[in-house]
């Protein structure tokens, strides 16, 4: 099968004219006014507006919490300073949850009514300070961490001391999750055997010579090593496998190496900056070959930084947590809607070559969204508010919610991942813009999202 467009130095951004609404899902057209059942942001506003309506006429649902209610508080812990997209998607969608449930009924134990507080901690990828900010968070009580999952092996220990569960919402390092050895660490970000058992079928479909690319963070050995089960399970192997550090000004020489034992393809297991720092050297040394990553491949430091050169990103492919379905559109607009009323569009920063806006979607800010409902749940269930009797992390195992795209979310006992790998699919970069690849189902099966 073909794969995504090979860049082209003859991309050019498209006229902001006249807006062209893209194609629905299953149809071949696009137009300048936008098909029956799209879900433009008129749509949005009045799918949000009519659940607004709907809830306040149901009276008690609407209800406040009184000014004596209490207050529970929740930490996210992310590398902020180090990964600013990673680290604001942790603390936007659980703000955005607080909000909404604080503007509610709040949180109802043992019959008295408490607000949701989030608090910010910076780890800046550091696993000391990372466990500076657990102990922290311990102190002062807090029932959860909502945390990137970067640093978890090393801070799980203490917070499990603490009864604090960890749930992570962006690293899908295989070995952090695992009940019987980390009971209170909780996933709902693919992990990387997901990604890579779907990545890998996908790619072996195609018949690709590939050069794997990782760096030397834990996220990228594991990464590559479950990349690599799952393209031998697949009846293949890379024809090369180069590791990069982290930090260089450069990739040329790494890249001349993976270049050399002439693949058809590239695939790049690594942090975002590294993603970046091997594309450009790919496309500096003059190397049109398609580029595939894992989910750092969307961070959207990879467009803004090669923004000047906007065909070195064309036809970049990722895989990544699938945002909605057709059945669950309806809720996921709703939660954009809240999102943006919130914090407004996530405009990229891509200078002034580019004459129209891109819109990151949220949809990663999903997840610890949903989080905070499940939080919710489970002190409801748990009757207490004191994390330390155990209670809170065992609740999590038997509460579910309905998650921000529709789809219920929640963990069991013998299981603590979230998203199964029929969750995840792939998406091509095109004219800085990324929308489902058609050629595999569950992917073509994601509706288009509008981002610009």
């Amino acid at each position: 099968m073909a794969g995504p467009p090979a860049p082209s130095r003859s991309w050019h951004p498209p006229a902001a004219t006249t807006r062209r609404w893209p194609a629905r899902c299953g149809s071949a057209t696009a137009g300048s006014s936008p098909p029956p059942g799209y879900s433009g942001r008129l749509l949005r506003f009045a799918s949000a507006l009519l659940a607004v309506l709907v809830c306040c006429a149901a009276g008690a649902a609407c209800s406040l919490p009184g000014s004596g209610a209490g207050t529970v508080v929740i930490y996210v812990n992310a590398p902020f300073a180090s990964s600013p997209w990673v680290g604001r998607i942790g603390q936007q969608g659980a703000q955005l949850a607080a909000d909404e449930i604080n503007n509610r009924t709040g949180v109802t134990v043992g019959g008295r009514s408490y607000h949701i507080k989030i608090r910010t901690a910076d780890h800046k990828g550091s696993t000391d300070q990372a466990l500076a900010n657990i102990r922290r968070a311990a102190a002062e009580k807090a029932v959860a961490v909502i945390d990137d999952g970067s640093t978890v092996m090393v801070t799980a220990g203490a917070a499990e001391k603490a009864g604090l569960p960890l749930l992570v919402y962006y690293d899908g390092t295989t070995g952090i999750v695992d009940p019987a050895v980390r009971p209170n660490v909780f996933r709902l970000a693919p992990s990387n055997q997901a990604l890579a058992e779907r990545l890998g079928a996908y790619l072996a479909g195609k018949g690709l010579r590939l050069a794997l690319v990782r760096d030397d963070s834990p996220y990228g050995a594991d990464g590559a090593a479950q990349l690599r089960q799952a393209l031998a399970a697949a009846g293949t192997t890379p024809v090369a496998d180069v590791t990069v550090p982290g930090g260089l000004p450069d990739y040329r020489d790494q890249v001349a190496r993976a270049v050399a034992a002439q693949p058809n393809a590239v695939v790049i297991w690594a942090l975002a900056p590294v993603v970046t720092g091997v594309l450009q050297s790919l496309r500096e040394l003059g190397s049109t070959l398609p580029v595939y990553t894992a989910p750092t491949g969307e961070d959207p430091s990879v467009r803004t930084a090669l923004a000047s050169r906007p065909d070195w990103v064309q036809g970049l492919t990722f895989a990544s947590l699938r945002i909605t379905d057709a059945a669950g559109l309806a809720r996921w607009v709703q939660f954009r809607l809240g999102y943006e009323t919130r914090y407004g569009e996530d405009r990229l920063a891509l200078g002034e070559a580019i004459r129209r806006p891109v819109v990151q979607p949220p949809d990663w800010q999903m997840l610890s969204y949903d989080m905070v409902y499940l939080v919710k749940a489970a002190l409801e269930k748990a009757g207490t508010t004191d994390p330390g009797r155990g209670k809170l992390a065992a609740a999590l195992n038997e509460v579910q919610t309905q998650g921000a795209n529709g789809i219920p979310v929640g963990w069991t006992a013998s299981n603590h991942e979230g998203t199964p790998k029929d969750q995840v699919y792939f998406a091509v970069i095109l004219n800085l813009n990324f929308r489902p690849v058609q050629d595999d189902p569950l992917s073509k099966a994601q509706p288009q999202i509008e981002q610009d």
